[in-house]
């Protein structure tokens, strides 16, 4: 099994990764792009900086400093005497003389003076100051700004790349599988072979389809046994209806007690489709629970099995047990479908075993026969609606295969348990717990 890898730290780590790659970039684009920015950034600085050079510098030798620290500066660089008059120079279009009013108030001051965003003016002697000016103009510094943030935002455009499309990618997948599915493509899965959330978002997604598949196939099942279930008794009541009237007096009444039965039989189909239905809407919360002595209900059960089959033996041990929160109707249903089976799928001299006794915080109750069985390949679907273990026997015992499917809702209502233990041959034991 793969360890699930998390999103949430890939993407985390991504974000790490970018500021790294963020910072890299910076340093690369300044290094690049803003060399000497100590510079450009501060002339007034830079001016004053090579004012102090030149006070060491011999006349003679002044027209060529200005030249090297001009190219190495990248600035134009000139010297005045407070007159206006230049004594020397050096770059590409040196600065222009300050006014007189300035030049007397820089010489006689002693500050440095800034001229502007890219040009300032620094004191030399009493009778002279230097002029200096950035090659590099406002326009030049805004589109090397520009170019940086460019390069900066292409550079994390690249590098975000790799995990925006690894998200999109599956999503997007999942958003047209989603589509299909509710178009009513039930085949439609997503299968994707990841380790992530997305991995496991789409293996929950194929899951519920599957699911969605299966219980629109029982649903389909369930409407096809219905109509089939209405549909027989119904034919059998047409045609004792016909008997009935071409019959004469004395053979009437047999077919009308046939139309009764019969009768009997679709009330008891609509009353288990309508419990059903009710279950399935509200579950627990369909349930009018109260207080009740489950002993009671089982003895209240045997005779009702004793007035259908008279000469039954229902074997009964029974210790005191504590009541039940329940439904008594349902709970009173579970226990004529379970007796009426193991009634209907043995023979009549075989007797019928029923213990109830406390056990695990609750009460449980067996019902044993001595039946048939059930096949071994069938056990599996003891609980599925309209399912009949005795297929050849399945009109002569009667019902509609609702009987183990329903008590297993109500029972499931009740936070209990119903099993099924059977054996071809040997008998049927039907066991089922309620908590206290």
């Amino acid at each position: 099994m793969r360890r699930r890898r998390s999103l949430y730290r890939r993407v985390y780590l991504h974000g790490v990764l970018l500021l790294v790659v963020l910072g890299v970039v910076l340093s690369i684009v300044g290094a690049i792009l803003g060399r000497d920015s100590r510079f450009r950034l501060s002339p007034a600085r830079t001016a004053e900086y090579v004012s102090h050079l030149l006070e060491s510098v011999p006349a003679e030798q002044v027209p060529a400093f200005l030249g090297h620290a001009a190219d190495m500066l990248n600035v134009d660089l000139a010297v005045y005497t407070a007159d206006g008059q230049r004594l020397a120079a050096a770059g590409r279009r040196p600065p222009r003389p300050l006014s007189a009013e300035n030049a007397t108030r820089l010489v006689s001051g002693g500050s440095t003076r800034r001229d502007g965003h890219l040009g300032a003016s620094a004191r030399l002697a009493p009778d002279r100051y230097l002029r200096l000016r950035s090659r590099v103009g406002e326009h030049d510094m805004a589109l090397r700004a520009l170019g940086s943030l460019a390069v900066v935002v292409l550079v994390v455009a690249l590098v975000s790349m790799p995990l925006a499309r690894a998200i999109a990618h599956p999503l997007e997948h999942l958003s047209g599988v989603a589509r299909r599915l509710g178009a009513g493509d039930l085949q439609a899965r997503a299968h994707l072979d990841r380790n992530d959330e997305i991995g496991e978002l789409a293996h929950t997604f194929d899951e519920t389809a599957e699911r969605l598949g299966r219980l629109l196939d029982g649903q389909r099942e369930l409407l096809a046994n219905v109509s089939h279930e209405l549909r027989t008794p119904l034919a059998r009541m047409r045609v004792s209806l016909a008997l009935a009237a071409e019959a004469p007096p004395e053979d009437v009444a047999r077919h009308l007690s046939a139309m009764e039965g019969d009768a009997d039989e679709l009330e008891r189909l609509v009353a288990d489709l309508l419990t059903t239905s009710r279950l399935d809407a509200g579950g627990a919360l369909a349930l009018q629970r109260a207080p009740a002595d489950l002993g009671a209900l089982l003895e209240e059960a045997v005779g009702r099995l004793a007035r259908l089959h008279p000469a039954r033996v229902v074997e009964r041990e029974v210790q005191a047990a504590p009541p039940v929160n329940v439904e008594a109707g349902l709970i009173a249903r579970v226990l004529d479908n379970v007796l009426d089976n193991a009634a209907k799928y043995s023979e009549p001299d075989r007797p019928i075993a029923v213990t109830l006794r406390p056990a695990e915080g609750g009460v449980r109750l067996t019902v044993r026969d001595q039946g048939i069985g059930i096949a071994l390949e069938d056990h599996a679907r003891v609980f599925a609606p309209f399912f009949r273990g005795d297929r050849s026997r399945a009109r002569g015992t009667g019902g509609a295969g609702l009987g183990l499917s329903l008590s297993k809702q109500i029972v499931d209502a009740h936070g209990g348990r119903i099993t099924v233990d059977s054996q071809p041959g040997v008998g049927t034991a039907v066991s089922l717990w309620l908590p206290a």
